[in-house]
C-alpha cells in the first residue's frame, strides 16, 4: 500500500505545484497589466458565473470530484502489511519485533554463506519466504533444495518469531559463462 500511496502523491503534488507555478505566473502578468498568459481566468469565470447548481458539466464535475475523494479515501482503510514481525517470549509489557528487511537481510545472509551458492535472492510477502538461490555450476551435487531450506528454517528459527513465516525454495544451477 505504501508504494500506491507513493505513486498517487506524485502525480498529485506535481499537479499542485503546477498550479501554484501558473497561479504565480499568472498574479504577475495580471500586475503587469499584460493580462491572462496562459489559462483565460476571465473566460473561465463568465462560464462558472453563467451556469447554475443543476446544470449538467457542474454535476458531472462535482461528482467526479467526489469520487476521487471517496475513492482516495477507500485505499486508506485497505490493510497494510505489518512492518515489523513481533518476537515471541517477550516480557511483560516489552514490545520487542523485527523489522522485514532484517529478515530478508538474515535469510540471505544465511542462504549466501552456504558454500556452492553464487547468489540467493529472498522475498518476504505476507508471511510468506521466498528464497531464488543459484549455485555455482562446478559445485552442483553438493547444494541440494533441502539444504538450502534447512539452512533457511535455521535461520527464521533463530529469530524467535511469534509467526514464523512458511518457506518457499527455488534453487538452479548457474549457468557457465
Amino acid at each position: 500500500m505504501k508504494q500506491v500511496n507513493r505513486l498517487l502523491a506524485i502525480p498529485i503534488s506535481l499537479g499542485f505545484v503546477f498550479l501554484a507555478v501558473l497561479v504565480v505566473v499568472e498574479l504577475i502578468a495580471e500586475r503587469a497589466g499584460a493580462g491572462p498568459v496562459i489559462v483565460n481566468w476571465h473566460g473561465m469565470y463568465d462560464w462558472m458565473g453563467s451556469r447554475t447548481w443543476d446544470s449538467t458539466s457542474v454535476r458531472i464535475i462535482g461528482g467526479l470530484c467526489a469520487l476521487g475523494g471517496l475513492l482516495l479515501l477507500a485505499l486508506q482503510f485497505i490493510p497494510r502489511k505489518p512492518e515489523r514481525l513481533r518476537v515471541r517470549d517477550a516480557g511483560d509489557g516489552i514490545d520487542a519485533a523485527i523489522d522485514r528487511r532484517s529478515v530478508v537481510r538474515t535469510v540471505q545472509q544465511a542462504v549466501g554463506d552456504l558454500d556452492g551458492i553464487s547468489r540467493a535472492r529472498v522475498a518476504l510477502r505476507g508471511n510468506k519466504v521466498t528464497v531464488d538461490a543459484r549455485r555455482r555450476a562446478e559445485a552442483a551435487e553438493g547444494i541440494t533444495t533441502q539444504t538450502v531450506a534447512d539452512a533457511t528454517h535455521r535461520a527464521v528459527d533463530d529469530l524467535h518469531l511469534r509467526r514464523p513465516p512458511r518457506i518457499t525454495v527455488k534453487l538452479d544451477t548457474a549457468k557457465e559463462r
